[in-house]
């Protein structure tokens, strides 16, 4: 369906992220925005998961595996468990802090942000709220797939 278009996922979903505002999708466009995020997955990424290593464009090894691939109204990111994650190669994303350490947003935000101690700025998500736009738990890391290398 998109394939042939040649639309770009990562941008496709930032654009629609900022019209709106991620907000849960009407249905019709929902289910076209993951069909285009499922048919531009890498080729090297398995919905079920896999046991590979995920490394930063900057070549920082962030995990040694993730639970599955989820796809939600803005894009398709892989789920990493605590176990996974190497948190020393993981920092705060800098102005970020606010998000945990701060009372008035600690128990209010979707996700803290994190990065890798390492010049990529890659975005890696710890999920602390479900959200209606994808099917996220609480707990879980999540890093889109096109930010990483996977081998």
């Amino acid at each position: 369906m998109f394939l042939d278009e040649k639309i770009d996922p990562v941008a496709y979903a930032e654009e629609l992220a900022k019209k709106r505002k991620y907000s849960k999708l009407p249905k019709d466009l929902s289910m076209s925005s993951r069909m285009l995020y499922l048919e531009s997955l890498p080729q090297e990424v398995k919905m079920e998961g896999d046991r590979v290593g995920l490394y930063t464009k900057s070549g920082t090894k962030v995990a040694t595996g993730y639970s599955r691939t989820v796809i939600g109204d803005y894009g398709s990111f892989l789920e990493i468990s605590k176990q996974d994650m190497i948190r020393e190669s993981l920092c705060c994303k800098d102005g970020e802090q606010y998000r945990f350490k701060d009372p008035k947003y600690k128990d209010s935000v979707k996700y803290y942000w994190y990065t890798a101690k390492d010049d990529s700025d890659i975005k890696i998500y710890f999920q602390q709220h479900g959200v209606s736009y994808a099917d996220y738990q609480p707990g879980m890391f999540y890093i889109s797939p096109y930010e990483l290398i996977i081998k």
